[in-house]
């Protein structure tokens, strides 16, 4: 068998603040708000062997173990250490964005994800992720006759729908990745995953990152009517201005797949993503035609390809249905999407540097590395 591989070194320039989780959250026994607008992440061992050295054993490990209202700043001020002293037990410390907090609400802090040594990176499956989405969405809107029958099928389970099923549309949307991307033809059922033609697309873990690139963002919600609502909750992410380097393989004997096909694919979807909703949200500008979204927090229409397959009123109508019956809480007022001429009717922001900033924008550069082009047999 013959293989064509072409490689890519794939620099994506954070331009927002670009968020992957780990899952994890910070707990408020572990991290401490610091002067000069700053967040210090505690290392717990070097915080238990001081503990061990001022014979505060007992206190502290009931302080870890109970649910107490107290946290470490407390703990550290009724057993008399020094901020000086904590902070020398510190893992890392973080610039905090520009912060205002709800009164009486608890903060949460989710966690960047991390490799064995503790340094943040971007996984390749996120990167992937991203791209397959940005491939389906740009099939979708060069083909919409060819998804005609899907698109109907979907408005039709959508309807039948009864109560609320979060496990709804699963099945439709599962169909239109099948159409796009099961075309191996490895087994006769056209929806095995072996089928998959994204197994000739390979992104790699992106070069180790530094801590010293994290900086702390607290979630926005900007309003179509210009409101920002700010929550208690903030992320871990890397700050604008970060590259983010991965190795991009495309391998030609198994996916039709090229660099000019990716560059006009993510400009496409980044035009309909613009016209369709942040255009709906005054101070947003067009995105350029090598901006895409990545990460966690950037919304659901960055991630989704509800809009290309059912543009314009149509999509925010389907949307709505889709927030409604998959029991978004009546609190978001989903309801009143169709009033606001879009949905969901939140854009996802955060402060920076006394600017408002989209989470996830990134622009993405493609370089031919020196196999491009290769034949490897096989």
């Amino acid at each position: 068998m013959r293989k064509v591989l072409n490689v890519y070194k794939l620099l994506i320039d954070a331009q927002g603040p670009v968020f992957i989780g780990s899952g994890n959250e910070i707990q408020k026994k572990e991290y401490l708000f610091l002067k000069g607008n700053r967040v210090g992440i505690v290392d717990m061992q070097k915080l238990y062997q001081m503990v061990r050295q001022k014979h505060l054993t007992a206190d502290f490990e009931r302080f870890m173990t109970e649910n107490v209202k107290e946290d470490l700043r407390r703990w550290l001020e009724r057993n008399k250490i020094s901020m000086a002293e904590a902070v020398k037990c510190m893992k890392y410390t973080l610039e905090a964005g520009d912060m205002e907090f709800e009164k009486g609400k608890r903060v949460q802090i989710m966690e960047f994800i991390k490799d064995p040594y503790g340094m943040p990176y971007v996984p390749g499956s996120s990167v992937k992720g991203m791209l397959r989405t940005i491939l389906l969405g740009g099939d979708v809107l060069r083909g919409r006759e060819r998804y005609r029958n899907d698109a109907r099928e979907m408005k039709a389970a959508l309807d039948e729908i009864q109560g609320k099923k979060r496990s709804a549309l699963i099945k439709n949307i599962g169909n239109i990745e099948n159409k796009r991307f099961h075309t191996l033809n490895r087994t006769d059922n056209f929806r095995d995953a072996v089928n998959d033609s994204m197994s000739g697309v390979i992104v790699s873990d992106s070069e180790p990152l530094r801590t010293e690139d994290l900086i702390l963002c607290q979630k926005v919600e900007r309003h179509v009517d210009g409101r920002e609502k700010t929550l208690n909750l903030l992320r871990e992410c890397l700050r604008p201005g970060t590259r983010i380097v991965c190795t991009l393989t495309i391998d030609t004997s198994i996916v039709r797949l090229d660099a000019e096909q990716l560059r006009r694919d993510i400009a496409e979807f980044g035009q309909q993503y613009y016209d369709n909703f942040s255009a709906k949200f005054s101070g947003t500008d067009r995105l350029k035609a090598d901006q895409a979204f990545l990460g966690g927090g950037s919304g659901f229409v960055s991630k989704t390809v509800i809009y290309p397959i059912f543009p314009g009123r149509e999509g925010v109508g389907i949307t709505r249905e889709i927030f409604r019956k998959t029991g978004v809480p009546e609190e978001h007022k989903h309801r009143d999407d169709m009033k606001h001429g879009v949905s969901p009717h939140i854009l996802k922001c955060t402060r920076y540097q006394g600017k408002s900033l989209q989470m996830g924008l990134c622009r993405i550069q493609m370089i031919p590395e020196e196999l491009n082009g290769t034949s490897i047999r096989k």
